[in-house]
């Protein structure tokens, strides 16, 4: 069953990919989807380019689903994370916000 905000999977709530870009869209206004993966169950993989003021300067959102997935993607909570690249090196990253499966709520990370 689908609603607007997850997709459930047995007993397990899974977010629905509009609303990832969502919690994406409150933090940054303008970036380009990268990457993305499914499974059986739906997306677990989701990777959001942004491109910084200075040519050096690139921010990532990844989005990654909990579970063990193919070609050695491992996460042991759902999440979405962004890392601060400068010259192609990461230099500085944190989650932004974490998701309970069981009732279908994201909380932002602390």
């Amino acid at each position: 069953m689908e609603n607007n905000n997850y997709i459930e999977h047995g007993n397990e709530r899974i977010p629905a990919r509009e609303e990832i870009l969502d919690i994406i869209g409150r933090h940054e206004e303008k970036y380009t989807v990268g990457r993305e993966l499914f499974d059986e169950k739906g997306l677990y993989l989701l990777e959001i380019k942004v491109e910084g003021k200075e040519t050096t300067e690139t921010t990532e959102y990844q989005y990654m689903r909990k579970g063990i997935f193919s070609n050695h993607n491992e996460s042991l909570e759902t999440t979405i994370h962004v890392v601060y690249f400068e010259n192609g090196i990461p230099v500085g990253g944190h989650d932004i916000a974490n998701y309970n499966s069981e009732t279908g709520e994201w909380r932002d990370a602390e």
